[in-house]
């Protein structure tokens, strides 16, 4: 009997201490989400239906292909330029209404996330580029040269296009990775792969090894809904990563342009810009200072603890936004 007094009080208290460090969380979680808007501020970017459409920019879709084509009122560049968005899902709509306004043909793109897509961004294939490729042939007239944009996931799954052999003839990367990372869906406890060629999983830079502490204390920030400071756990899994994770772009043959911020928080893209630049005489890189992970000429409007997530200055981050955009176009 005394044993089972005793075991019924530990077991008692686990449930306790379980409570109890519940509810810090919740509590901590509904505190944080109203001082920090920021945590929500994706929320919505992956709708295709919230964005607008008209005879210029219309829905396209196929078997994996899915976004919208923007048409030029007076097209002044023989091409297509194509621009993917970054880990929150979007098509970077209005990145492709600023260029299609200075007159080139553009395809703004979904990599993932839409209902003939992968749901998450794991095992992305690489090969659904080809049926851009087809596409702009078929509807674009002087398709070629091809121009990928991709901003921060987007730049990693650019950067693995052109590294694989896709047909790119310019490569465009907006706060880039010069490693592969794992893929952002925690539904399981496996580890996949951002992306796949050929049906085969991309090598990565795994958020496994190295320093547990810097795992810990995100998981603990995402718990809380606290807006997570990233770039300590890329760091880290880059610090411990098979040369195989990186990123080898010496085998492509077009131009290259890297652009990223001295003050990027949401992880290394002014290292990783220099890194990759150095990997061919054709490629540069531009680091502004003051600049965060995010150019935006208004990145207040993202809501407070912006400057945790993101990084950067007000100022900095609204010029690195004017001036990479005209050295773009």
């Amino acid at each position: 009997m005394k044993f089972l007094k005793w075991t019924g009080r530990i077991a008692g208290g686990v449930a306790l201490t379980l409570v109890v460090c519940g509810g810090t969380v919740f509590g901590f979680r509904m505190y944080n989400k109203n001082k920090y808007p920021v945590t929500q501020a994706s929320a919505g970017l992956q709708d295709k239906g919230a964005y607008p459409t008209n005879d210029r920019v219309r829905p396209i879709e196929g078997e994996y292909l899915n976004g919208f084509h923007f048409s030029p009122e007076k097209r002044s560049h023989e091409g297509t330029v194509v621009v993917y968005g970054g880990s929150e899902g979007s098509p970077s709509y209005e990145q492709a209404k600023a260029l299609s306004e200075k007159g080139f043909e553009v395809l703004a793109l979904y990599f993932f996330g839409q209902d003939n897509q992968k749901p998450s961004l794991a095992q992305v294939p690489l090969e659904q580029f080809n049926e851009v490729v087809e596409y702009a042939e078929k509807s674009i007239e002087n398709p070629t040269p091809i121009t990928a944009i991709g901003t921060s996931k987007g730049a990693e799954f650019t950067a693995n296009l052109a590294a694989h052999g896709y047909p790119v003839d310019n490569l465009i990367n907006f706060t880039p990775a010069h490693y592969s990372y794992p893929g952002l869906d925690f539904s399981s406890q496996d580890e996949k792969p951002s992306f796949t060629h050929d049906g085969k999983p991309v090598p990565f830079a795994s958020f496994r090894n190295g320093d547990a502490k810097v795992g810990i204390k995100l998981m603990w920030d995402m718990a809380t809904a606290y807006p997570p400071e990233y770039r300590p756990t890329y760091e880290n899994a880059a610090e411990h990563a098979d040369d195989q994770a990186a990123i080898d772009l010496s085998g492509f043959d077009g131009n290259a342009l890297f652009l990223a911020g001295d003050q990027d928080k949401m992880w290394q893209g002014e290292v990783a810009a220099k890194a990759l630049a150095e990997q061919a005489p054709a490629f540069e890189s531009v680091i502004y200072p003051g600049a965060g992970h995010l150019f935006m000429e208004d990145i207040e409007s993202m809501g407070n603890g912006w400057q945790i997530m993101f990084g950067g200055t007000v100022d900095g981050n609204a010029k690195a936004a004017k001036e990479s955009m005209e050295l773009v176009t």
